[in-house]
């Protein structure tokens, strides 16, 4: 009797925790996405000659979010872009440098489970080209790590991979 009590308490215990495991594991791509991630690398990595870029340095920062509506806001920034001599008017070689660091754009979006890929219907963005424009990113998600691949990049020629982490609580 007491072996029959103990295997129906692991029972009992067991199942619900293998089932919350298996529901984990059966979000969709699109589930996955949604949320907060923080850039920790932005690189160009051309597939000829193996070569890869750090596109905005070694440390860029930055931040994509996915919402649950579809909805998505995606910032890049290279550190240490001059400050402008007079608050908010620059010279013209800061302003390029600003423009030049800097990648923004936001709209709503789409994810295709089947090819990971993401579809961007970009509202507006950093550069005006980009306005109403439509775009496909492939994603890769493992975890709290994000791989973000683009395949046609403003910043030149080859594929730009961009890994972030899911972003913790923000802290006050």
């Amino acid at each position: 009797m007491k072996l029959a009590a103990k295997l129906t308490a692991i029972v009992c215990f067991a199942i619900p925790v293998l089932s919350n495991e298996a529901v984990a594991q059966q979000n969709t791509l699109r589930q996955q996405l949604v949320g907060t991630w923080t850039v920790l690398s932005f690189t160009n990595e051309n597939e000829r000659t193996g070569k890869k870029t750090e596109v905005f340095g070694s440390n860029p920062k930055g931040i994509f979010m996915f919402d649950e509506t579809g909805h998505f806001s995606i910032n890049l920034l290279r550190p240490g872009r001059p400050k402008f001599g007079y608050r908010d008017f620059p010279s013209v070689a800061a302003a390029k440098a600003a423009l030049e660091g800097i990648i923004t754009m936001f709209g709503t979006y789409k994810v295709n489970e089947s090819e990971h890929s993401v579809s961007l219907d970009v509202i507006g963005g950093s550069y005006p080209t980009w306005d109403n424009s439509h775009q496909k990113r492939f994603i890769t998600i493992n975890g709290d790590e994000l791989t973000y691949r683009n395949p046609t990049p403003a910043s030149g020629g080859g594929t730009a991979v961009v890994i972030l982490k899911r972003a913790g609580t923000a802290e006050k």
